[in-house]
């Protein structure tokens, strides 16, 4: 008989979200438990970490023209991404431009240095945006209040000497070097953040990160078929639409048996959800192109899956009372990845059948109580993914009976 269940993928290298409910921010459909939004006061790992921790961080100093020499070179990463402030209006561009020609000192600028030595703008985005539009010639001064004279000018309209004054002008910065681990890094972010809305992990996780999988979390976040079968339920403006996928990703990977670490050893879930997203996204910018294709490919097919057999009621509980329920983060990394292991034209042939048998796991105690007690860890997903396998089989031992 054809096989029409699953396709082997090897081409790749290889709960509730639980969040206090003033952090919700506008997922009004989304089972939200787990405390993405880091803070120091409520993650209880810091005060361990630190003492042990190899932290470092250095000051250093760069020219403006150094610095627009590397982000010409891809060597000084900013994320509009990641800083989510509004951008500055020309105003604010000259007045900042003015300051540096009158020998103003600026506040210091925090820089997160990769392992490939590129430099990640933590805070400062706004500042080196406008000085590497000026040197490019995208606006003139406007609005200068004390250098009136230069009012309307382009950088190269300035005075040879100002010019250079601007280009020497010294930024200082603190620079966070590996291998401070992502747990401190992301705590000072927040530190450095505190003035404004305070960033959550997975937006701290997409500046660290940048790269094939940032790239690779926004356009799956942003296929039509995702939005259909969450039923628009969750909202992208804080990211957690991509930290819902990459979860998926990174627990399918671990369950595959195809992560794998720089030495080539098999990747282990320990317990911090951090620390493998990190680990996830580090290997995902390691893969080729054509292994990007295949994660991409698959998780089209499992949401296309996924919506033949639930339409818009995919990864929820059983409506209780007739009230329907949010998505679950835990079901949709569970069913996820059950349905990678299904074609299209299997699901559309036999949909009621395993609609009912999925619809009976639902209903299941045991699963339930795993649903309920994660708290968003992440540490029962191994076990539910062992319940998708045998659900998997039942449905395949089920269809050689009819088949026979």
């Amino acid at each position: 008989m054809k096989n029409r269940y699953c396709k082997e993928y090897r081409v790749i290298k290889g709960g509730d979200f639980v969040e206090n409910i003033d952090e919700i921010l506008d997922n009004e459909d989304l089972d939200l438990d787990e405390g993405d939004l880091l803070s120091p006061s409520k993650d209880r790992e810091l005060n361990d970490i630190y003492p042990e921790a190899n932290i470092k961080v250095e000051r250093e100093q760069y020219s403006i023209f150094e610095l627009n020499r590397k982000f010409g070179k891809a060597q000084v990463v900013l994320d509009p991404d990641f800083q989510r402030e509004d951008v500055w209006k020309n105003r604010q561009k000259s007045e900042l431009i003015e300051s540096v020609l009158m020998g103003i000192p600026l506040p210091i600028f925090y820089l997160n240095e990769t392992k490939e030595g590129k430099l990640v703008v933590v805070d400062g985005r706004q500042r080196l945006t406008a000085f590497f539009q000026f040197l490019k010639e995208e606006y003139r001064l406007t609005d200068l209040r004390i250098l009136k004279a230069l009012n309307l000018k382009k950088f190269s309209e300035l005075d040879k000497k100002l010019q250079a004054n601007l280009e020497d002008f010294q930024i200082i910065a603190q620079v966070i070097k590996p291998p401070t681990p992502d747990r401190i890094k992301f705590d000072i972010f927040d530190r450095v953040n505190r003035g404004g809305t305070p960033l959550n992990n997975q937006e701290m996780r997409n500046a660290l990160y940048q790269g094939k999988s940032t790239l690779l979390l926004r356009n799956l976040s942003a296929k039509e078929v995702f939005k259909r079968v969450t039923n628009n339920s969750i909202n992208s403006k804080r990211m957690k639409d991509r930290y819902l996928i990459l979860r998926f990703i990174g627990f399918y990977l671990l369950k595959v048996e195809i992560l794998k670490d720089a030495n080539g050893e098999l990747i282990e879930y320990k317990g911090d959800i951090d620390e493998f997203l990190g680990k996830i996204m580090d290997y995902i910018n390691e893969l080729t192109n054509e292994e990007i294709k295949v994660l991409e490919k698959l998780f089209e097919k499992t949401m296309r899956n996924n919506e033949i057999i639930f339409n818009d009621d995919a990864f929820r509980r059983i409506a209780r009372s007739g009230k329907r329920q949010p998505i679950n983060m835990l079901l949709f990394e569970a069913l996820s990845y059950l349905f990678t292991m299904f074609e299209e034209e299997y699901c559309l042939e036999n949909k009621e059948k395993i609609k009912s048998v999925c619809f009976e796991l639902l209903k299941d105690e045991h699963l339930n109580k795993l649903l309920t007690n994660d708290r968003g860890r992440g540490i029962v997903v191994p076990e539910i993914m062992k319940l998708m396998d045998t659900l998997k089989e039942r449905l395949l031992n089920d269809n050689q009976v009819e088949n026979s």
